[in-house]
């Protein structure tokens, strides 16, 4: 168990940099739960 254990977390992504997919998969296995997830353009 992790700190993220039992957390809610809310991922936005960056088109040119982190996408939101690739944050997913770095807490798949962390015990969080994303509630929502989505890669947008910031300009």
């Amino acid at each position: 168990m992790g700190k993220f254990a039992g957390k809610k977390l809310l991922l936005l992504g960056e088109r040119d940099g982190v996408p939101a997919p690739a944050m997913e998969a770095v807490f798949q296995n962390s015990g969080a739960e994303v509630v929502f997830s989505v890669t947008e353009c910031f300009v």
